[in-house]
């Protein structure tokens, strides 16, 4: 005869991959001004299947500086890609910001 017994649930973990909240989060990025950077940083975003809402780009001598906004993104997904951002060899600083109404600023 089988076992019936009944086992406790174990407790559910928040999971931080899959938290999505409302929010946005904000890159800026400073880089080297060249023709691939931006094929680079599209494709790391494009292999996580994740479409920037808002991108600037401007020029500025020999660096390129980048504004990327990203919706419902957790806070815990947004600072690992800011991390791959900054393995990128043409990426000199990367910061980002969460934008909601308390504006916390995470800077690295």
């Amino acid at each position: 005869m089988p076992d019936t017994t009944a086992f406790a649930l174990a407790p559910h973990r928040r999971d931080p991959w899959q938290d999505r909240p409302d929010a946005c989060v904000e890159y800026q990025l400073r880089t080297d001004a060249e023709a691939d950077v931006m094929c680079r940083l599209l494709g790391l975003f494009a292999q996580l299947q994740l479409l920037p809402e808002a991108l600037h780009m401007q020029r500025l001598q020999d660096d390129l500086h980048i504004s990327l906004r990203l919706p419902g993104i957790s806070q815990h997904r947004a600072g690992v890609l800011a991390q791959k951002l900054r393995g990128l060899v043409c990426v000199w600083e990367v910061s980002w910001q969460r934008l909601d109404h308390n504006l916390v600023t995470e800077v690295a």
